[in-house]
């Protein structure tokens, strides 16, 4: 008596497309994670109140810029370099804003406190 594999196989192939689905979704999840803070943009003028460099291991350097706005809030950006931006001149750009002078800056990216994110600067211009 001859068994038939028909349903062994369709089985399978149905498991394997429910696989490829979720990988997919993995990758979307990723992309928009990845991409999703270079889509919110704005230009400040801001007063740079204060610098700093935090180390959390040699490799991850945060340049962090604490600004006065206009309105005199007080807000943090960091300045870090970013290949999709092509931005790799984040050290440069930290050594080169000066603490009490006013700088008209553009970042991308928001803030969200309890993941410790900041917008970041990808420009920075001095307003004389």
């Amino acid at each position: 008596m001859k068994k038939n594999n028909f349903y062994k196989f369709r089985s399978n192939k149905h498991l394997r497309s429910k696989i490829i689905t979720i990988i997919i979704i993995i990758i979307l999840i990723g992309a928009i994670i990845t991409f999703f803070p270079h889509f919110f943009r704005n230009t400040y003028v801001v007063t740079i109140a204060s610098k700093q460099i935090k180390n959390q291991d040699k490799k991850d350097i945060r340049y962090m810029i604490y600004t006065q706005m206009e309105d005199g809030t007080i807000r943090a950006f960091q300045n870090n370099n970013s290949i999709l931006e092509f931005k790799f001149n984040s050290e440069d750009l930290y050594r080169g804003l000066r603490i009490n002078r006013k700088y008209e800056i553009k970042t991308y990216g928001f803030r969200i406190i309890p993941l410790a994110s900041y917008e970041n600067i990808i420009t920075a211009k001095q307003i004389k």
